[in-house]
């Protein structure tokens, strides 16, 4: 009775302390995974024991077995997508930052774009440049001299020596040592056109994505049958309606959006059974935005989209 009680205990704090290491290595372990595994493991060790198998071989066998359990479970990270180029660790859409979240290791680089009065696409996630730069405006009432002759502030309002970037200038930046995603803020005025044009241009389209609220963009791309995928962003769903926000009200349908690789959710509204049933036809789900892995969501989802890229690293 001591040696049983004393291995349950045993078992349970060994797995309690490999579901704290594999959360340190931001490594997705829910609830359900651990009590399946602590089930089936204790079942088998006391089957071998019952046999009359030496325990020191009983044990090897066991966390063998433990093992493979772990790669059937799919235990794995996510992937990690610095959000605004990484804007929690440096200053938003710009070069510098990009470069940073390059360097600490993160899977992808997520950027907005929009384009300018004389028909450039910047980086930028506001309609003006008021709250990142020491110039004021609307992007789409400026041209491109005007907007990169202005310097982006830092978050104490601090101006820097940077500059707000092209679209072309981040590709060759990037040039394929991560993931690009790329939002598209507004469509209309040739944006889409132009942005699939850039992306050939720079031989980018086997590591860009795009993604928008705008469905209107995204349809405008696949009927260009675009060489890159698709990404749809979305706010929240409502419950028990084939209706989601965006920015606006909208009929949701996996045929309607049969064309996205990707449904990409807002954090605070993450929808457990949709995102289930999304993995579960074969399309991937990302989330943001986060801060560090105790923002997780209460699903395994393909990937983060956080401002602190480094606290999702190993």
């Amino acid at each position: 009775m001591m040696f049983c009680t004393s291995f349950f205990a045993f078992e349970f704090c060994f797995f309690a302390v490999v579901c704290f290491l594999l959360s340190k290595l931001r490594y997705f372990f829910s609830l359900n995974s651990f009590v399946f595994l602590f089930v089936i493991n204790c079942s088998i060790i006391v089957l071998f024991f019952a046999i009359g198998m030496n325990k020191k071989v009983a044990f090897v066998a066991l966390y063998t077995l433990y093992a493979c359990a772990l790669v059937a479970q799919n235990i794995s990270r996510p992937l990690v997508v610095a959000h605004r180029g990484g804007a929690g660790e440096g200053l938003e859409n710009t070069l510098s930052c990009i470069e940073r979240s390059i360097a600490a290791g993160v899977d992808a680089v997520e950027i907005d774009v929009r384009l300018t009065a004389d028909g450039h696409i910047v980086v930028c996630h506001d309609a003006t440049v008021n709250s990142t730069t020491n110039g004021c405006g609307c992007i789409s009432e400026l041209t491109l001299q005007q907007v990169q002759a202005l310097r982006v502030t830092d978050k104490m309002g601090v101006v820097t020596g940077e500059s707000i970037p092209t679209l072309g200038q981040v590709l060759s930046l990037v040039n394929g040592r991560c993931s690009l995603l790329i939002e598209v803020k507004q469509g209309g005025r040739g944006i889409e056109e132009l942005l699939v044009r850039e992306v050939l241009e720079a031989d980018a389209a086997g590591w860009v994505s795009v993604q928008s609220f705008k469905d209107d963009v995204l349809h405008r791309l696949y009927e260009m049958n675009v060489p890159f995928s698709l990404e749809k962003l979305i706010v929240f769903k409502i419950p028990f309606l084939p209706l989601v926000f965006d920015g606006s009200l909208r009929y949701f349908s996996f045929d309607k959006y049969s064309f996205v690789s990707s449904f990409n959710f807002k954090k605070s509204f993450f929808p457990v059974s949709l995102a289930k049933k999304i993995r579960s036809l074969g399309k991937k789900v990302k989330v943001w935005t986060l801060s560090g892995p105790s923002d997780a969501p209460p699903l395994e989802v393909d990937a983060v989209i956080t401002d602190f890229p480094s606290l999702w690293l190993p």
